[in-house]
């Protein structure tokens, strides 16, 4: 036992080993998040005998879950992390309404099989184009990619066609909702959902059918979700509904333990609603707060810069990151005119510095956009460069 809890600081042994109830870790950047869920998860297996097949964790990527599982089988043997639940939302949705959608019953009354077919991003634009087609609408006033758009806002905040047109005021909004109705009808009509669909479906699924949702809240007693910050409210309906057991108290011996910082929320674009952790506390009266303010990443000179930064968010809890890899390198603030002489000055700077030597040097950028004028700068001074993630113009 001694060697999981060996390499954690303080805080991070102090959630590994609060395992009742509520408990919401604020991690900020590079405090060591992952190894703390793992640890977490090898303490309950191996410490408090907890059964593999009683815990659910909740990673924010395929990538992610990918990695935790890897970490678990190397701490616990990949026999016992073949029982547990670890996947993202999308994952373990997909699992819950494989083995149980045939109980679920829609508004129209008509019912899946669990053989149901996934869209893609390219099928459900495909059938938007085809429902903009049959209701008449003008596919340029109606764009079907931007249509898409507002029906996934929509299910990520768990309002269906029907719950959808009850809010449709303007005449535009209404024509979305037949749009959206249409899509909904041909998507059951091929047996079919729709990316969206699992996180919302699933979600219904548990409200309607109670000995289901009975069924999962026994099975999972320890539930554990990364990157919280990013959830959307039909996750967070998940998470509360596995975690919750309709009106009755929650046991002492089940734990929800959530990782995330609000300082990190980069998704509201898509969905996602900070205002979910910032509320946790509210939500779960009796829940723990832990800090992991200790960077393991950065040197004091940088985390010293973003805490200064980030301090001017209003909407936050407070924590102040700092580092025991000493103070490291200055930062330079340059303020450029405009974007050509900000990318003449990194040219400049990068010539100047490199000796020759440039595969030592990476430029970050906000916007794909942004990318022209460093190009042209790097080729203006001979420096030879490689885009990632986007393309040469």
């Amino acid at each position: 036992m001694e060697n999981i809890l060996d390499n954690l600081n303080n805080e991070q042994r102090e959630a590994v080993q609060t395992i009742q109830g509520p408990l919401l870790v604020l991690a900020g950047a590079g405090s060591g998040k992952t190894k703390l869920l793992t640890s977490r998860i090898a303490y309950l297996i191996k410490e408090k005998c907890i059964r593999p097949r009683n815990i659910l964790a909740v990673t924010f990527t395929n990538k992610a879950a990918k990695e935790m599982k890897e970490r678990l089988g190397n701490i616990l043997g990949e026999n016992v992390v073949k029982y547990m639940w670890v996947g993202t939302f999308h994952g373990i949705c997909g699992r819950i309404l494989r083995e149980n959608i045939e109980n679920y019953s829609f508004q129209s009354g008509k019912r899946l099989d669990k053989n149901f077919t996934i869209y893609d991003e390219s099928d459900s634009v495909a059938v938007i184009k085809q429902a903009i087609k049959k209701l008449n609408l003008d596919d340029k006033l109606y764009q079907p990619k931007l249509v898409k758009s507002i029906i996934s806002n929509a299910k990520n905040k768990m309002q269906d066609s029907y719950t959808y047109a009850t809010f449709a005021r303007d005449f535009k909004t209404q024509k979305i909702a037949s749009i959206y109705e249409e899509y909904e009808n041909s998507l059951n009509n091929n047996n079919a959902i729709d990316f969206d669909d699992m996180l919302m479906l699933t979600v219904k699924l548990l409200e309607q059918c109670k000995e289901v949702r009975q069924q999962y809240y026994d099975r999972f007693q320890h539930i554990l979700v990364d990157e919280f910050q990013d959830t959307n409210m039909a996750q967070y309906k998940l998470i509360n509904m596995l975690y919750t057991n309709l009106d009755a108290e929650i046991p002492d011996e089940r734990s929800l333990c959530v990782v995330g910082d609000v300082d990190q929320s980069i998704y509201s674009w898509r969905g996602a609603d900070y205002t979910i952790i910032l509320n946790f506390q509210q939500d779960f009266k009796k829940t723990k707060l832990i800090k992991l303010e200790q960077n393991y990443r950065s040197t004091a000179n940088i985390l010293n810069v973003a805490n200064a930064i980030i301090e001017n968010n209003t909407e936050r809890v407070d924590k102040v990151l700092y580092s025991q890899k000493g103070d490291g390198e200055l930062i330079d603030y340059f303020e450029a005119q405009d974007e050509a002489d900000e990318a003449n000055y990194i040219a400049s700077r990068i010539k100047q510095d490199s000796g020759g030597d440039y595969n030592r040097y990476a430029i970050l950028y906000r916007t794909n956009s942004q990318s022209r004028a460093l190009e042209e700068a790097c080729m203006a001074a001979g420096i030879p460069y490689k885009i990632y993630g986007g393309l040469k113009f």
